[in-house]
């Protein structure tokens, strides 16, 4: 079922998009200068930033590289858009602008996506109205970190799929292809969306014929393969490690297995990762003196092989903690996120914290007595979660099946692939441009509704 209602003629709805993006890059800018106002430079930076600027640097002098070691855990993309702030010498002021300057990309693909499944409609206007308040995105815009380079890419990709989905040709499927491979340069966690996608091109679209369908659900992985496995041959090259980044070995880990473990040793999971060694190679050193000699590849494979052990040894232990950060994907406010910027919040020992050593009424009343602005904004936060939602889930049904089902398959992968013990409301970033674009239809079908209904009121008059 399609929106139809309120037909609009295309120029001015393109008259209406510009004050809009003016309004996301301003909105973030002067957030920035207040953040900056309160808390200086540092209030920018995030515990990956750094990571990602020494790796940024290594690239400036014909290397990818973190304290001479061969760099596997972070991918090329973010750190390549990094370059000209760190080569600058105003790190923080263009690495911001960037960010600014894709906020308002991400806020154009919005609109463009938008204005493609729902013509002659407002749902593009309401659609980059409710990004522009969607707290995860803005919080992230805010920090030195790949999220809006990621999030970027995808609507990038996400766009050119659903062109393709109205168009079947190859180029279309290649371009597709391409957005999502510097999708995933930027943020290996697409690495395996190919493969799911793949799946929905065996029954889309339902024009052509089932040879067709195949070959296209065979070609579209593989061109993607194809893009990616220049950086897997570099790695496998330079640190022994034939994988695209390191990272996910390391989460598997020190984040799903360190759960498990935790869970099977009635222990604390933050001091069981601790105890494994998480971010201290002295430690994770001397609990295995034969790997200090290995290569970083060869301690990435082990790592992920222990991990994948202990997790199907245990896979019913394991299954409730994932499932559980799924939902802290879905539902967690992200309150704590903005007020850390602003120092009304602590960087550690927090509610989550508490949480589980405490029980949730002794967590709650330490909010309320200690941070009295968190204990506000939480229910704030999650009231607009919610009506986003609700909003989405009405606007989903506007959509054509076929693009109904990218969108709750490209959902459901981030949520299930983001759902690792430890997860936060930043890993629901990806989710929340679609959620707006469905609940920008909603909003224009209600609004729309509103205004057919007081014309008819006052015809009667």
């Amino acid at each position: 079922m399609h929106l139809r209602l309120q037909e609009e003629p295309e120029r001015h709805r393109r008259n209406a998009l510009w004050p809009l993006l003016a309004l996301v890059f301003l909105s973030h800018m002067l957030v920035a200068l207040l953040i900056w106002k309160i808390s200086g430079p540092s209030a920018f930076f995030n515990p990956d930033t750094g990571h990602y600027v020494l790796s940024a640097d290594s690239l400036r002098h014909g290397s990818f590289s973190v304290n001479g070691a061969p760099e596997i855990f972070r991918t090329p993309g973010y750190p390549l858009l990094l370059v000209p702030a760190v080569a600058s010498g105003r790190l923080v002021f263009v690495a911001l602008l960037e960010n600014f300057v894709l906020a308002t990309l991400t806020a154009w693909l919005i609109w463009r996506i938008a204005a493609h499944l729902f013509p002659g409609t407002k749902a593009g206007w309401w659609a980059v109205i409710l990004y522009c308040f969607e707290p995860i995105g803005f919080v992230y815009s805010q920090q030195l970190v790949s999220e809006n380079a990621f999030m970027a890419l995808l609507l990038l990709f996400l766009w050119l799929f659903l062109r393709f989905l109205d168009s079947p040709t190859y180029g279309r499927l290649s371009l597709a292809a391409l957005g999502l491979a510097g999708a995933t340069y930027v943020r290996p966690v697409s690495l395996y969306l190919p493969f799911v996608l793949s799946m929905v091109l065996l029954f889309f679209p339902c024009g052509l014929r089932l040879r067709a369908r195949l070959a296209r659900a065979l070609a579209f992985p593989l061109v993607i393969l194809l893009l990616l496995a220049p950086w897997v041959a570099r790695n496998a090259l330079v640190a022994g490690y034939s994988g695209f980044s390191s990272s996910g070995d390391w989460n598997l880990y020190f984040y799903s297995a360190a759960a498990v473990q935790a869970k099977l040793d009635g222990r604390d999971f933050f001091e069981t990762q601790i105890a494994m060694g998480a971010n201290n190679n002295d430690l994770y050193f001397q609990l295995h003196p034969e790997r200090r000699a290995w290569t970083p590849g060869r301690i990435a494979r082990a790592q992920g092989s222990e991990a994948r052990q202990i997790i199907t040894g245990h896979w019913p232990t394991y299954v409730p903690i994932h499932l559980k950060g799924c939902l802290v994907v879905l539902f967690a406010p992200g309150a704590t996120e903005i007020l850390k910027m602003i120092r009304l919040y602590p960087e550690a020992g927090g509610l989550m914290a508490r949480l589980q050593n405490e029980g949730f009424l002794a967590a709650l009343l330490w909010l309320v007595r200690t941070y009295p602005v968190t204990a506000f904004l939480l229910p704030l936060l999650a009231l607009q979660l919610a009506l986003y939602y609700i909003l989405a889930v009405f606007g989903l049904r506007h959509l054509t099946l076929a693009v109904r089902i990218t969108w709750l398959v490209l959902g459901g992968y981030f949520v299930l692939i983001s759902g690792m013990p430890g997860a936060v409301a930043r890993y629901r970033g990806p989710l929340m441009p679609m959620v707006c674009i469905c609940a920008g239809a909603a909003m224009a079908y209600l609004w729309a509704k509103r205004g057919k209904a007081a014309s008819v009121g006052a015809s009667q008059a």
